[in-house]
Formats: structure tokens, sequence, C-alpha cells
């Protein structure tokens, strides 16, 4: 899954803004080579490719960004990063160790040098003697991923005291322990919050759960520090029916902040059993995560049962919540495994731009450097929003780059050519 910190690959994200200007390949002359180090005399036969054309001969040749005119063998800085030993040559080979033979002025440079804009790969130009991004006119900026938000909704009810298998906990303590590993595994990947539920006043037994963490950044210390001291006392017990899985679900529609447009927004239920049947004379789980997910800015419910007897009735609200199936997590270990799973499925395929593109539809997307590219696609492509500056993988795309198979991810804006490297 993709985290910054922690996830299975390091991802690196490269731009390049504004168009393409024309390469020069075709009209390329003396007068046109700037910023030439160390060299004393460059031949560069006409590209037209007409065998009657005469070759045309650079001699004395400086830095272009000095007011000395005598020739250096230094790189930019003063440093041998540049032009190297500066011989002729037809390739690689017939270069000093250390250096190659530049592919259109066929002169030995050092790594990365240069001399005109023509020895760089696309999308690099030549640059005091070194290829640097930039090759379309371009500047370079970072993308940020933007973390979601991931609601969790706890079962406080007076079952949560129950027995768990393979452990000498009970459900409630269990529950405490996969939290307090989830919040502080993915605290900088995932903007976390906290509702418990199940209504402890005599009388108010179905009422909705509250938010007993509002969703924020590194929101571990908060959540883990207010679960900390509540033991059993702290389970509702009256003896009447108390889970209120969906007054609580539909008490966070239109829940201001979970209608983050900026990113992904999710629920996570945790609880041991079905909700009370009279706890649904206004609405039921199944029917308020169906409704969080048709609001305009969407929004998911995952749901993880405790025991094998809840996951049939749990059903409906997964499905409805539009994340198919619930998890049994009947034991501490497939319960830890149950909110990992959910992470990575929630884990942000959304990129937030440091700057503005004039033009978005010059905006190209690349893995791997395979230059054949990502397409624009809702289902399994990409897509970007203008209003929140963010580039967001979907379907294929996105579960590429959640579970690690793509390593280098490339958003070029203006050249239709990958970043190398």
């Amino acid at each position: 899954m993709l985290r910054m910190n922690s996830s299975p690959f390091s991802l690196c994200v490269l731009a390049l803004l504004l168009a393409c200007g024309d390469s020069g390949r075709g009209n390329a002359d003396a007068t046109s080579v700037t910023g030439v180090t160390g060299v004393t005399s460059i031949t560069i036969t006409d590209p037209s490719g007409d065998p009657t054309g005469d070759p045309t001969t650079i001699t004395g040749a400086t830095d272009s960004g000095t007011s000395d005119s005598s020739p250096t063998s230094a790189g930019p800085g003063g440093d041998d990063s540049g032009t190297g030993s500066g011989s002729s040559c037809s390739g690689d080979g017939d270069c000093p160790p250390g250096e190659h033979c530049t592919p259109w002025t066929g002169v030995c440079v050092n790594a990365n040098g240069c001399l005109v804009d023509e020895d760089c790969d696309p999308g690099f130009k030549c640059d005091g003697g070194t290829c640097e991004i930039g090759g379309c006119g371009a500047s370079s900026f970072n993308l940020t991923v933007v973390p979601p938000n991931v609601m969790i909704v706890l079962d406080r009810s007076g079952s949560m005291d129950g027995d768990v298998q393979d452990s000498n906990k009970n459900r409630w303590e269990v529950a405490k322990d996969a939290i307090d590993q989830l919040v502080n595994t993915f605290n900088t990947d995932i903007r976390f919050g906290l509702v418990t539920y199940s209504g402890c006043v005599p009388g108010q037994e179905c009422s909705a759960g509250k938010i007993a963490v509002p969703l924020g950044n590194q929101n571990a210390g908060p959540i883990t520090g207010f679960l900390a001291d509540k033991g059993l006392l702290y389970l509702c017990n009256s003896g009447k029916p108390e889970t209120s899985t969906g007054n609580t679900l539909y008490a966070l529609i239109g829940e201001d902040s979970l209608q983050d447009p900026e990113r992904g927004n999710a629920v996570l239920l945790i609880t041991d059993g079905g909700e009370n049947n009279e706890c649904q004379t206004v609405t039921n789980g199944a029917d308020a995560a169906g409704k969080l997910l048709s609001q305009t800015i969407s929004v998911k419910t995952f749901v993880v049962g405790f025991s094998d007897q809840a996951i049939g009735s749990l059903k409906g609200i997964a499905e409805a919540g539009g994340t198919a199936d619930p998890f049994n997590a009947n034991n501490p270990a497939s319960l830890e495994a149950a909110l990992n799973t959910i992470a990575g499925a929630v884990a942000s395929c959304t990129f937030k731009l440091d700057s503005v593109p004039e033009d978005p539809s010059k905006i190209y997307v690349f893995f791997d450097d395979d230059p054949a590219g990502i397409p624009v696609d809702l289902a399994n492509g990409w897509t970007y929003d203008p209003v929140t500056n963010t580039v967001t993988f979907h379907g294929a795309s996105c579960q590429a780059i959640q579970d690690g198979t793509v390593v280098d991810v490339d958003v070029v804006f203006g050249c239709n050519v990958p970043v190398p490297g």
C-alpha cells in the first residue's frame, strides 16, 4: 500500500511544468550552442541529413556563462562533473573510464555531462555542462500524498466484555490493543477519528454514538489516550437494547469532517454483533451505510465483526457501504490482520501538486518509466481535479500503487515522455 514513511516501496514522483518547445534538432547551427565548457573545437554535421552540407566548426568555445574566454576543463561549479576529457568519439568505448560519448556532439564527457541540449535524454536540458530536468523549458516540483480520513466507529455495548479466541483478554481489550496498533502504524498516512457508540443513559439506549476524538492529522496520541483508561466500566450494561449501529452511522451523514473534497473519506465499524431490532425504527445499518456512500462526497463503510455469528448480519452494511464483505476477527491476530488490510484499502491514491499547471490537458502520467503511459480514465487510470489541484489514481492504477507493484511514478506537464531515473 502507499505510505510515505512505511510503504513497501519508495515513491519517486517528479513533474515537469509548461509546454514543450522545439528541440532545435532540425536547425542547429554554431550560434545556437550555449553553455559549452572546456572545448576548443566542436564539429557539428548539418542535421538535415544533406550529404553535401558542410560541417560547422566551433573553435575556442568557452562557457557561455563566464566572461573568461579561455577554455576550461571544469564543469559547473568548477568540478569535473561536466565535459570531462572533451575528446572526439563515436561511442562510449572511445572514451576514458567513467566518461561517455555524447550522442549529438560526439565528445567524451563525464557522467550526466553534455555540450548542448540534444546530448541529454528527453525531458532534460544541458545546463552548464550537466543534463538537468527541464528539457521542455520546464521546472520540477514534488507531489504530496493526501492522507485519507478514517472515522473509527467502536461498539461499547455490554457484550464487548465477551471472551476472544486465543486470548486471555475480552473483546473490548483486544479491540483497544488492535486500534492502538493501527493508529500508531498509520499515524502519518491516515487521518483517524474515533466514535464510540451505544447509549448508556436509561431511556436513550438506541441513541447514536458521539465523536470522542475528531478527525485530525497524526491522531494516534489522542485516540490511544482516550481509550487508555476505558475499561469494562465504560461499556454499557443496561440490560436493554443498546447496539445502535444504524443510528450511529446515520448521524455521520453530512458530518463536515467526513465531507473533505481533497481526500478519501471512510468509516471503520468495529462491533461484536448485529444491531438490535428495537434500534431500527428510523434506519438500520445497511440503510445508513448506503446513504453515507451515496453522498456527493462519498464515504465508504468498512466492517469488522468479532464473532462468526455477527458476520452474516453485518454483510448488508458492508455491501451497502461499498466494501463488499465484512471482516471476521474472532481472535487477536485476525483482527490485527483485518485492520491492516483495511488500512491498505484506504491508503491514498491522491496527490496534491505544489504548483498549478497552466494547461491541464498537457498532463501525462507514467509508471516505472514506461513510455506507454497511464491513460486519463476514471475506471483504471487517473484524473486531475483543478479545484483541489490533485491527481487521483483509480482502479488498477491505484491498486498498483497501494500494493507496491509500481515503484516510480512520473507526472509530467507539457512533455509526453517519462522522466528517467
